[in-house]
């Protein structure tokens, strides 16, 4: 199995990654500028261990965007949502259908602010998620404490969006669907949550802490391959509040019933700042990109009860973002 890595450079940023119709699209984000690259994803045919993104070669297209610090790709069939932290906009680049750029991205503005004092003075957007009947984009703005609802049609996010309200200063930075798509899961980086919606009606059914001495580092979220399980990433020792916690980095647990109710069934120690994680290609381990540690690590998975266990491999990588299982590779 190949796993591609993308680290932060002073090339690249915080860069994330995706994949499809044998394309690799990667984010070059720095400081006042980003832009979607797309690479020739047959080239890493036959590879396997990590690639680091700064080996790719042939980049076929760089479409640049004014969005500022652009930090997440969710991929739809004719379009490539690309959510801008620090511009608090959402950049949709329209694809061919072959995934190729063809023509102008389209930008979509919002506005607001949230309570917390530095971090929600204007929109923040974050995320995107597309759901598994690929009918619906969730876009989360950290900045608003809110989730924007778009319908997808003939595969691009259509307007009007409709926005969905959180608990005020939580700040959503990633989302999950259900296999199902009855509910949707949402880490938060101020509250350090994990918030259970039904999507029929977007009601909160529940709030699950990650770490009750609120370091404000919830980090990302997904479920397991059969929906049973979900996990999400917190840092600690990087934030504001790292000083006064005592737990470490880590991966918090739960074990999802047929309701999609949680219950917490553990937390593992990482590496320091578990940025990004994803599960292997055959769903039976968990890789995360742990940033400060300059590591990627690799946890086993109880097939049994969900739970991590203790680090199996474990190898040196700088400044790493974002990791990307490829499949059929």
């Amino acid at each position: 199995m190949a796993i591609l890595v993308g680290t932060n450079t002073p090339y690249w940023g915080h860069t994330f990654l995706a994949e499809g119709n044998d394309k690799i699209y990667a984010l070059r984000s720095l400081s006042g500028s980003s832009s979607l690259c797309v690479f020739d994803g047959t080239q890493l045919k036959g590879q396997g261990g990590l690639v680091e993104l700064s080996s790719l070669q042939a980049m076929m297209a760089e479409g640049t965007t004014p969005g500022e610090h652009s930090c997440h790709i969710t991929l739809l069939d004719r379009e490539a949502v690309v959510a801008d932290y620090t511009s608090g906009t959402l950049t949709l680049y329209p694809l061919a259908a072959d995934g190729s750029l063809e023509g102008e991205p389209r930008i979509v503005h919002f506005s607001g602010s949230g309570p917390h004092p530095k971090r929600q003075l204007s929109p923040h957007i974050h995320s995107s998620s597309l759901s598994p009947d690929k009918a619906t984009l969730i876009v989360a703005d950290l900045g608003t404490d809110r989730l924007y609802r778009f319908d997808v049609k003939q595969g691009r996010a259509v307007m009007p969006y409709t926005p969905v309200v959180l608990p005020e200063g939580c700040g959503p930075r990633h989302t999950a669907f259900s296999p199902d798509g009855r509910f949707l899961y949402v880490v938060t980086e101020l509250s350090d949550e994990v918030l259970v919606y039904r999507t029929d009606d977007y009601s909160l059914l529940e709030r699950h802490s990650l770490n009750g001495e609120n370091p404000q580092g919830g980090a990302h979220i997904a479920l397991s391959r059969d929906g049973r399980y979900l996990y999400a990433t917190l840092r600690v020792s990087s934030t504001a509040n790292a000083a006064a916690c005592k737990l470490a980095d880590g991966v918090a647990v739960f074990e999802r019933n047929a309701d999609g109710l949680l219950r917490r069934v553990g937390y593992r120690t990482t590496g320091g700042h578990p940025r990004h994680f994803a599960l292997s290609i055959d769903g039976g381990s968990l890789i995360v990109a742990c940033r400060d540690s300059n590591s990627v690590e690799l946890y086993p998975i109880d097939p049994t009860s969900g739970a991590l266990g203790d680090c199996i491999d474990k190898v040196e990588v700088s400044n790493p973002v974002f990791v990307l299982p490829l499949s059929g590779r």
